[in-house]
């Protein structure tokens, strides 16, 4: 897959900012192209290992990853699929480009990712994709219209812990037969029961990647069941995770040399990226506490 592009510069990118001094908007402005250290196709989340040396590639495990996902919509030709909050498109240029038949349309509320996303998916070629600016709580799309819709490591965003906001719009606009996955990290307890050192790295996470808190895994399934949807499939799918969230401190650490080598001066989000990106992987150990799943359910 062909993705290298132009990315903005600094200059450029403090044009895309918007006045409002949202945390969320200004993280992904400022460290969004530091992603590129983790993935050469942007993808800005963790990967799924399937094979016994499928740690050894990293940006295999985030591309199967994306894989993971899709095969979740049970997608055929002529469908629409919603990526709600979707960075750079990695997931929906991923699957534009393995099915031509099937539109993708990605969500952010970033301004510099959609304009950065549209360099890249024209560089691919691509027709059947594109990336819009819209907030995933109240998106511009009609009630049941769309036949899947997912979130990949976005709707950790969403204020509450139960994440109602993006659950209720994505069951809003899709069909009735149509598919809702989640994949992302969860807390398996309340904040207020997790040990100390668990809260400190949780806190630390949380602040520097702008969100306002995790989802707890309890708390947006049973939400999920109140706004309706069905045949709700809940896995963990922690230790499929766990091979690429070994190399963050890595990628960290290499990053950090090599800015200080290259007289490279941190932005503060990136500071804050590097801060999380560190602590994620140590966060993750806490297995009676934090856990990564894929939840998938129908709208009947």
């Amino acid at each position: 897959m062909k993705t290298g592009t132009k990315i903005y510069t600094k200059r450029e990118r403090t044009e895309f900012k918007t006045s409002t001094g949202n945390a969320i908007v200004d993280y992904y402005t400022d460290a969004g192209p530091d992603y590129e250290a983790w993935s050469k196709n942007f993808n800005m989340h963790f990967g799924f290992a399937l094979k016994r040396w499928d740690c050894l590639s990293r940006e295999k495990m985030l591309e199967r990853m994306n894989q993971v996902v899709l095969d979740s919509l049970t997608m055929k030709d002529g469908d629409t699929i919603v990526d709600m909050g979707c960075g750079l498109g990695a997931t929906i240029r991923y699957g534009a480009y393995k099915y031509p038949n099937i539109k993708f349309k990605g969500y952010t509320i970033t301004p510099w990712q959609v304009k950065q996303s549209g360099l890249l998916i024209q560089n691919m070629g691509l027709k059947n994709a594109e990336v819009l600016y819209g907030d995933y709580n109240q998106l511009a799309i009609e009630k049941n219209s769309v036949h899947g819709v997912f979130g990949l490591e976005s709707i950790c965003h969403a204020d509450g812990t139960d994440k109602e906001g993006p659950l209720k719009e994505a069951y809003r606009i899709l069909k009735v037969g149509g598919t809702f996955t989640m994949v992302d990290g969860f807390l398996k307890k309340p904040e207020h029961e997790l040990a100390p050192s668990t809260k400190k790295m949780y806190k630390t996470v949380c602040e520097n990647w702008a969100l306002p808190s995790f989802g707890n895994i309890n708390e947006v399934v049973y939400k999920m069941k109140q706004l309706g949807f069905k045949s709700i499939d809940v896995k963990e799918i922690s230790w499929k995770v766990a091979p690429s969230a070994v190399h963050a401190p890595f990628v960290t650490l290499f990053f950090l040399v090599k800015s200080v080598l290259n007289g490279k001066k941190l932005k503060k989000e990136s500071i804050k990226n590097l801060k999380a990106c560190f602590t994620i992987f140590f966060l993750g150990m806490c297995r009676r506490s934090i856990g990564y799943y894929k939840i998938t359910a129908k709208k009947v």
